[in-house]
C-alpha cells in the first residue's frame, strides 16, 4: 500500500492539473489501461491506471486501478543511460532518443528511464555525432545499463551482450529410468485392477475375509471362490512387481543424474565416478 501511495504522490501534480475524472472517464481509463497492458504498453497502462486510481473515481474502480498500477511498477522494465568518450569519461551533455522519441537532453540526473518490454532503438547524440544501439528488454528487467561510447565502438553492459556465450547447466538422467518408472506404474495399476476384478467374482455365498462359504459340501461355489482368490493373488503379485520396478526406476533416475555444463557455448557432461581406490567428478564433452 505504501508503494501505491508513493506512486500516486509522484503523479499528484498531473492529476491535479487534469482535474477529477467523471465516472464514465474512470471506467474508460480502467478498460483502456487493461487493453494497453495486454498489448505490452506498460508505460501507457500505468499512466491510465494512475489516472483512475484517484479518489474521485468509484471506489471499486479506484482500488482496481491502484492495484494494477502497483503491479505494473514491478513489471515495468527500466534502463540506465550513459555516454562516455574514448577515455571512459562521462559525457553528460548528450541527447537521447528512444524509438525516435526524445527522452533526455542531458545525462546528469542518474535516474532510470521506464520502457516497455520488447525491442527498442536508442540513439545518442553528442557534439553532432550519433551512436545508435538496439536492445531487447524483458518484463521486470530493471536498471539495465545501456552505454554509448563516442570515439570507440558502442557498447552495452557486458552482462547483457547477446553475443557473449553464457554458462548453462542442465540435469541429465538415465534414459532407461523413465521407461522403468512408467512401465512399473502401468504394471502396478494393471495388477491392482485385475486383483480387484477377480475379488468381485467371488460368489456372494463366500467370504474372502473368513475364507468360508455358506453352501453344502461339494457345491460349485467353493471351486469358483478358490479360483477367483487364486487369480486375485496373482494380480497382487503383479502389483508388487510393478511397484518395485517403479520405485527402482525412481531411485535410478535420482541417483544416476548428472549435470551438463556449457560455460563457453560447448557441451560438457559432469558426472560422478567411483572406483575401489577413490572417486570424484568426471568432465567430458564434444567440440
Amino acid at each position: 500500500m505504501t508503494r501505491i501511495l508513493v506512486i500516486l504522490a509522484m503523479f499528484a501534480p498531473v492529476l491535479a492539473t487534469a482535474g477529477e475524472l467523471s465516472k464514465e472517464e474512470c471506467v474508460d481509463a480502467h478498460g483502456r489501461g487493461q487493453d494497453a497492458k495486454e498489448q505490452g504498453k506498460l508505460t501507457l497502462a500505468k499512466k491510465l491506471f494512475l489516472s483512475c486510481a484517484q479518489a474521485g473515481c468509484p471506489s471499486l474502480v479506484a482500488n482496481d486501478c491502484a492495484r494494477f498500477a502497483d503491479d505494473l511498477g514491478r513489471q515495468q522494465p527500466s534502463i540506465n543511460l550513459a555516454a562516455r568518450d574514448a577515455s571512459g569519461l562521462d559525457l553528460p551533455d548528450t541527447t537521447v532518443y528512444i524509438d525516435d522519441v526524445l527522452v533526455a537532453t542531458r545525462l546528469d540526473d542518474g535516474r532510470p528511464r521506464d520502457v516497455d518490454p520488447g525491442k527498442h532503438t536508442i540513439r545518442f547524440t553528442n557534439a553532432g555525432h550519433d551512436q545508435t544501439l538496439t536492445i531487447v528488454i524483458g518484463s521486470g528487467e530493471q536498471g539495465r545499463s545501456v552505454t554509448a561510447s563516442f570515439g570507440g565502438k558502442p557498447t552495452l553492459s557486458p552482462s547483457h551482450l547477446a553475443s557473449e556465450p553464457r554458462p548453462t547447466t542442465r540435469a541429465l538422467h538415465p534414459s532407461g529410468s523413465r521407461a522403468l518408472i512408467i512401465g512399473g506404474a502401468i504394471v502396478t495399476v494393471a495388477g491392482a485392477a485385475f486383483g480387484i476384478f477377480e475379488l468381485t467374482r467371488v460368489p456372494s455365498a463366500c467370504s474372502v475375509s473368513t475364507t468360508q462359504c455358506a453352501a453344502a459340501p461339494g457345491d460349485p461355489v467353493f471351486a469358483d471362490a478358490q479360483s477367483s482368490v487364486h487369480l486375485a493373488n496373482i494380480g497382487w503379485t503383479i502389483t508388487g512387481i510393478g511397484l518395485v520396478a517403479a520405485i527402482g526406476g525412481t531411485l535410478w533416475y535420482v541417483a544416476g543424474a548428472h549435470t551438463e555444463v556449457s560455460p563457453d557455448g560447448q557441451h560438457y557432461a559432469l558426472a560422478p565416478w567411483a572406483s575401489p581406490t577413490g572417486g570424484g567428478l568426471a568432465l567430458g564433452g564434444a567440440w
